[in-house]
């Protein structure tokens, strides 16, 4: 087996050419992705995507510096030693989950990539996946705090231009308002169209309190109600049984996990694999799901790159997840200078079966898209 000879991160950025609708957080003003690449002896090159959130250089820098010793001379099948080295060295010992915990994410999925490549095999059948397509729900920045008839527009778009039958609205600008535009989506399409809804850490009010209203317009599931530093707020309001609750794009690894589920916090888990760890952490949150009868529904990032990870991890996992399919018009990181075979379509969305995970990178490209520094989300 070809050792790891080299490993590399780089911050790429799209500016959007007209910001999307905003969300509790703002409205971006990019899209950033941390590029992670690992390139092996024989030539063979995997590539991941780590997690920013508002400092990508800082979680390029420590791929670049801190990661360099644990990952360089190994072998690309050794996810779990990388993986238990930066837990024992940093994230548990150290208390330095945060960012230490996203460069791993991009390392661990550019490792997998790598050994599919030089196996000449897809990430999900090294995994041992079978399942090779999954039903999806349209997410992504298009659904946003816009008016209830532009919303419907945007979301008719997607059922009738993508084939989706389920997306996720966003709520946490004002009850009146969120309340109104999920009721106007429900008429508009009826029992047909699933709904979830995602508070995106309810900045501006308890919304918690439309739990009753969401539950009669059928919601799936109200997503990160509350800031993750308060589970308890979780399990108060799953207690009520109004609405399912899901959480986990910010939650840290495996153990935070068992945490929160343990506590019964959540309904509906939904790690990233390009925050939690890699591929490799997520199976085992997976498999914690799993375990408990919770259903599994990973979070997305902004590139193919997480996209095909996460494919391949539901393969993984049994094969009975939802997908969260990026439902942007516009996305070079998608279908651009990074494509994949990954097809949507009549709402399932199917595994790319190419060596490693199944991604281009188009190197050359790069140069079009050059990384800019600090937050994409402006202070409001």
């Amino acid at each position: 087996m070809p050792r790891i000879t080299s490993l590399d991160a780089r911050v790429v950025s799209y500016r959007f050419a007209a910001r999307p609708e905003p969300l509790s957080l703002g409205s971006a003003l990019r899209r950033d992705v941390v590029l992670v690449r690992v390139t092996c002896e024989d030539g063979s090159v995997g590539y991941g995507e780590s997690f920013h959130g508002h400092a990508g250089s800082a979680v390029a820098e420590i791929v670049n510096t801190t990661m360099q010793e644990v990952v360089v001379g190994r072998e690309p099948h050794e996810t779990v030693a990388v993986n238990a080295e930066t837990f024992r060295r940093f994230v548990l010992a150290a208390g330095m989950s945060g960012g230490l915990l996203l460069a791993l994410s991009g390392i661990d999925i550019a490792m997998w990539d790598a050994w599919g490549k030089v196996k000449g095999e897809p990430v999900h059948r090294l995994l041992g996946g079978s399942a090779t397509d999954f039903e999806v729900y349209g997410g992504g920045f298009t659904l946003g705090f816009q008016p209830p008839d532009e919303l419907a527009r945007e979301v008719r778009r997607m059922v009738d231009g993508m084939g989706f039958r389920a997306v996720k609205l966003r709520i946490g600008d004002a009850p009146e308002r969120d309340l109104a535009r999920v009721r106007h989506i429900r008429e508009t399409f009826g029992g047909e169209l699933d709904i979830m809804v995602d508070a995106n850490l309810g900045h501006r009010y308890d919304v918690g309190r439309l739990a009753p209203e969401l539950g009669d317009l059928g919601v799936g599931w109200l997503e990160e109600p509350y800031p993750t530093g308060s589970p308890e707020s979780f399990v108060a309001l799953r207690s009520r049984g109004r609405v399912p609750v899901a959480a986990g794009e910010n939650l840290g690894g495996a153990h935070e996990f068992a945490d929160w589920i343990r506590r019964g916090a959540l309904d509906v888990v939904q790690p990233d694999v390009s925050r939690v760890g890699g591929i490799t952490e997520a199976l085992r949150i997976a498999a914690l799901a799993r375990a408990a009868g919770l259903r599994f529904a990973p979070h997305i990032s902004h590139s193919c790159l997480n996209h095909a990870a996460t494919l391949h991890v539901l393969s993984a996992a049994g094969g009975d997840g939802l997908f969260e399919a990026d439902g942007s018009v516009v996305n070079p990181f998608r279908d651009g200078v990074f494509s994949s075979e990954t097809v949507i379509a009549d709402g399932r969305a199917s595994v790319p079966q190419d060596p490693g995970l199944g991604v281009v990178v188009d190197e050359a490209a790069l140069a079009d898209y050059p990384g800019e520094r600090g937050s994409p989300f402006p202070r409001t």
